[in-house]
């Protein structure tokens, strides 16, 4: 009896319950501890923390010189659907430009075309007649020298034409030439169209004349 006694009498005094231990730190603070470890040990260094960068989809060296020229180069190239696009549309610029220019180049040819075809009003240089009269037709002899003579005109014209002079004409005019006017005998045209071409243009007196055939 005496030694169940004594055994009870040597029990290990017990803990309080809210006395500090592990450092003299509550069970609240070193939960909270053990959190804030957990999330550094949870969190992970930034490529930019270890000297890595991310190009083109690969994971290399931030000093790495030959990576970083590349991306400049990237950044400065236009993209290619960009450069197309541009392409395309200064294309399509200068084949406006090609259109504009052939259409007023087109404009202009029909412009000169219809001048072209527009009637002189003087006609051309080829005399036709209808008429067999020989009175009807006649030779106009222009810039003749004053004081030409009708008779010796007459005879000239006879030797060049092959055919007599029926009737001359002579006016003197006030700018100091004289104009003749002479119908042959002959009604064949093909006579008078030789006399004018040969008295066209002749030299009379140091003086150039002119001949036309003249319908009354």
């Amino acid at each position: 009896m005496a030694n169940k006694k004594a055994g009870k009498g040597h029990r290990k005094p017990q803990l309080a319950k809210n006395t500090p231990s592990n450092g003299g730190k509550t069970l609240l603070e070193r939960i909270q501890m053990s959190r804030k470890v957990d999330n550094s040990k949870g969190r992970s260094k930034s490529p930019k923390d270890v000297g890595l960068r991310v190009v083109g989809g690969r994971l290399v060296s931030a000093d790495d010189v030959g990576v970083l020229l590349r991306e400049a180069a990237a950044r400065t190239t236009p993209a290619p659907k960009a450069a197309k696009r541009t392409a395309r549309k200064n294309g399509g610029n200068i084949v406006h430009n090609n259109k504009r220019v052939e259409t007023t180049v087109q404009r202009r040819e029909a412009a000169r075309s219809r001048d072209r075809a527009r009637v002189q009003p003087y006609g051309k240089d080829l005399y036709l007649t209808v008429n067999t009269s020989s009175e009807s037709r006649f030779l106009r002899l222009r810039n003749l020298p004053l004081g030409s003579d009708s008779q010796s005109l007459a005879q000239a014209v006879e030797r060049i034409a092959g055919v007599a002079v029926q009737k001359t004409s002579i006016v003197d005019l006030p700018s100091g030439s004289v104009t003749a006017e002479l119908w042959l005998q002959s009604s064949d045209g093909r006579v008078l169209v030789e006399a004018q071409k040969r008295l066209d243009r002749a030299n009379v007196n140091n003086r150039v004349i002119s001949a036309e055939i003249v319908s009354s």
